[in-house]
């Protein structure tokens, strides 16, 4: 059931997955939300306000704490909780279709995209200038070495 569980956290469609943690979470036994919540505050740093009752929300941090970071949510989980809630979720109607290409999936982690050319914020240190990778000051991009609109 595990496998299934990271095979749906991995392909499947982020609103789909949130409906069905949102579905699943009150399902799960009082101390495996409390688990999972405690989980998700210790893995992602993430969800200090939140309680055990908060279930849509906590299925927002689950589903995207899952997609930036993959594995390391589940990785906290202890197995007792990771089972329940992987099954929880499975049975949930809102995932119903969705381990179509289960059967060819050779269980890798995806890669992460490589986000090392956004760790200056954007800002060209050699150029002096902001880069036009994400501008869009006024409506409008510019182009490299324009400076930004006015």
């Amino acid at each position: 059931m595990v496998r299934q569980y990271r095979y749906l956290l991995r392909t499947a469609p982020a609103d789909a997955l949130e409906a069905a943690h949102t579905e699943a979470l009150p399902l799960l036994s009082e101390g495996h939300r409390q688990t999972v919540l405690e989980t998700v505050r210790s893995s992602l740093l993430v969800g200090d306000h939140l309680t055990t009752g908060d279930h849509v929300r906590l299925a927002h941090l689950v589903t995207e704490g899952e997609r930036r970071t993959p594995g390391q949510l589940l990785a906290g989980l202890p197995e007792e909780v990771l089972q329940e809630l992987a099954t929880t979720v499975l049975e949930s109607e809102s995932s119903f279709g969705l381990l179509g290409g289960y059967a060819h999936w050779d269980g890798a982690e995806p890669q992460r995209a490589d986000e090392s050319a956004w760790a200056d914020g954007g800002f060209d240190p050699k150029a002096g200038r902001w880069d036009a990778r994400d501008d869009t000051r006024g409506g409008r991009g510019f182009e490299a070495g324009a400076g930004p609109s006015r």
